[in-house]
């Protein structure tokens, strides 16, 4: 058999209830493990490895927490080239594919009840003066957003001229996997899983003919500039983490990785029947 890897948030697993079940399913079936609690800090004497040993070798790698469980273990995966699976321990769960009550089903999925599902993802950089101040990659969105709360004006480009502008309070470009999250709840369209295309969705605009764009991803690189960065404090999130501080004059430039994230989708749900389903769970 072969190596699962196990990334487990410890907040939404406490006393480990649900890694200890993992466990004993893989064991039962032959498959050998690594266990990690990523980069989230735990008081659990569990033996955690760090987050790459779980990547290292591994067929695949278990989620156990919410979606920014996955989130955080996407970068890695992608790197890695090791297909994810998500097991939801948090509220809504959109990305995982695994609900607790199906775990006793993971020797059976393991062993090829699975299909992958291949994600977009974004290529981030931070452009200052013609270098690379920093670079990043996401599977849901890139967000820029105001240190200070303060409204931003975006202005977007494509390298020869400028295409729009916003006056808003935030900006998010967000993969068809992020148009579920924080695009969609800004007003964005949803994309299905296997678009090819880009949302732009300003963060409450302050005019009444902002709205959302998509572009499609044969478009040249979208690049973002911030006119007023330093005065507002302006900065950059990837999947939720903090990449950089963003001056005047920097350009954020976003463009498809050519390399997509795998991730598991099981056989017998349907990308609609899960929006529906969570969907009408966020709104009860």
């Amino acid at each position: 058999m072969g190596k699962i890897g196990i990334i487990v948030n410890p907040a939404k697993d406490p006393g480990l209830h649900y890694l200890k079940r993992v466990i004993a399913q893989l064991e039962s079936a032959g498959f050998s493990y690594a266990v990690s609690c990523g980069h989230y800090e735990t008081d659990d004497a569990y033996p955690f490895c760090p987050p790459e040993e779980c990547f290292n070798q591994a067929d695949l790698v278990l989620t156990l927490g919410g979606d920014g469980t996955l989130l955080r273990a996407a970068a890695f995966a992608h790197q890695h080239h090791v297909p994810l699976l998500g097991v939801n321990l948090g509220h809504l769960g959109f990305l995982a594919e695994m609900e607790p009550d199906e775990i006793d089903q993971l020797p059976a999925i393991l062993k090829g009840g699975y299909d992958y599902s291949d994600r977009m993802m974004l290529t981030v950089r931070v452009m200052r003066g013609g270098q690379c101040l920093a670079e990043a990659t996401a599977l849901n969105d890139a967000v820029i957003r105001s240190r200070l709360g303060k409204p931003a004006h975006i202005v977007i480009t494509d390298g020869a001229c400028d295409l729009l502008d916003y006056f808003c309070d935030g900006f998010i470009i967000a993969t068809p996997t992020g148009s579920t999250a924080y695009s969609m709840s800004a007003g964005g369209p949803i994309l299905e899983p296997r678009s090819d295309g880009i949302v732009v969705t300003p963060i409450c605009p302050h005019t009444l003919g902002a709205r959302s764009v998509v572009f499609g991803t044969a478009q040249k690189t979208i690049c973002v500039r911030v006119t007023n960065a330093e005065k507002i404090r302006s900065f950059l999130e990837c999947d939720g983490v903090d990449i950089a501080d963003i001056a005047e004059g920097d350009l954020v430039c976003i463009s498809r990785h050519e390399v997509p994230l795998k991730l598991v989708r099981l056989r017998n749900k349907s990308f609609y029947k899960v929006l529906n389903d969570k969907i009408s769970r966020r709104m009860t």
